[in-house]
């Protein structure tokens, strides 16, 4: 039996980050004030208790070996207004309700898209105004967050994706522009100096970060990592993070000098401080965290809908290159490296997008709209 909650997170385990959104907002209202009860809970493992493991895997296969297929059903979802209907069922909506019914949250967030369509469902069947608001973890402007009907509240990254629900008739103060949720660690001041001096980092040394997601996309050729290992000024630091066989194939180019592979670390708000060039896939979560560190990046073949999206983003702020060879990777580190008015320039529009990023005021708008919902119950407002 579980506890009823204040406010119930739902999310999906589709990639990594809406699981990390989810929990630095939990982490932020705790902080706030820890008598609030908040539940993160995988929505799937409500609706599907038997097929979301297989359903998991079954994502897990498409974004390795059949992109096409994902894209197909990313774009039609984002580019259609009917299409997310397909996504709610008659026995998983009962199922959620019984749940619903068991925890009795004030307030439901959402950081997937699914969920908020599932919740908007329940509302309309159930006759339910319990208030839901969508965090939308991509800088995307298309239907698949938005096309769910009664859908109170929004919070986005950037004020772009802002106007863009505004235009879809979403009133403006049901928006707030507020970045994509980070952890506090990354937007808490470091000294990169003292940083690079512990790790035995040369100031005239040019620190490059890379991580490839779960999809395990960087440079996995020879050549590219001999002609790393022949610029001597370059240091090079590898995340595979729980890819195993990511690791394993990228393992025997460690060379302990000036390339590095760690299979996992808990120091990459540090890392991502002292770093001079970031070189990743475009994910939300990893995109905000560089844009607090003020860290340029390259990105690398972007394929999944949302990471090229997200990519749009980029280029049109101007805020690091995309590259889709190994080739252009190299070109791409080497004007980092030699043209400093082109780094300063980036620098300049990364300063300018990271105002955007405000988890004090997300906090207090997601805590105004719970009193409010406590009010209309008839509850105690929790002190905060």
């Amino acid at each position: 039996m579980h506890n009823t909650c204040d406010i119930l997170i739902l999310t999906a385990h589709f990639g990594s980050g809406h699981l990390s959104v989810s929990k630095a907002i939990e982490g932020y209202i705790q902080d706030k004030d820890n008598r609030i009860k908040v539940h993160i809970v995988d929505m799937y493992e409500v609706i599907r208790p038997v097929l979301h493991t297989w359903m998991y895997k079954g994502f897990q296969f498409l974004i390795k070996y059949a992109v096409p297929v994902y894209n197909y059903d990313y774009y039609k979802k984002n580019n259609s207004e009917g299409y997310n209907k397909l996504h709610t069922c008659k026995s998983s909506l009962k199922r959620l309700a019984e749940y619903l019914q068991e925890v009795q949250p004030s307030l439901i967030i959402s950081t997937f898209p699914t969920c908020s369509s599932y919740i908007t469902a329940y509302k309309k069947q159930y006759d339910n105004d319990i208030p839901l608001i969508t965090c939308i973890t991509d800088v995307v402007k298309g239907n698949e967050w938005v096309n769910h009907g009664d859908n109170q509240y929004y919070v986005v990254a950037t004020h772009d994706v802002e106007d863009s629900l505004v235009q879809k008739g979403i009133k403006s103060q049901q928006v707030l522009t507020a970045g994509i949720p980070i952890r506090p660690e990354f937007l808490q001041p470091k000294d990169a100096l003292t940083l690079r001096q512990v790790q035995g980092i040369a100031a005239d040394e040019f620190v490059i970060l890379m991580m490839g997601g779960g999809l395990g996309l960087i440079p996995d050729t020879e050549d590219f990592y001999q002609w790393i290992e022949e610029h001597t000024s370059i240091r090079l630091y590898i995340i595979t993070g729980h890819n195993e066989e990511l690791y394993k194939k990228i393992e025997p180019y460690n060379n302990g000098r000036n390339i590095h592979v760690l299979a996992y670390t808990d120091q990459i708000a540090d890392m991502m401080a002292y770093a001079d060039l970031l070189i990743t896939k475009p994910g939300g979560i990893t995109l905000f965290e560089a844009l607090s560190s003020h860290l340029p990046f390259i990105i690398y073949k972007p394929i999944l809908g949302q990471e090229c999206e997200n990519g749009k983003y980029i280029a049109d702020k101007k805020l690091g290159m995309i590259v889709q060879s190994e080739t252009a990777l190299k070109s791409a580190i080497t004007q980092f490296m030699e043209d400093e008015r082109m780094r300063q320039d980036v620098l300049r529009h990364i300063e300018k997008e990271r105002h955007q990023i405000d988890m004090e005021a997300m906090v207090q708008y997601i805590l105004d709209i719970l009193d409010v919902a406590a009010e209309n119950r008839g509850e105690k407002n929790v002190g905060h």
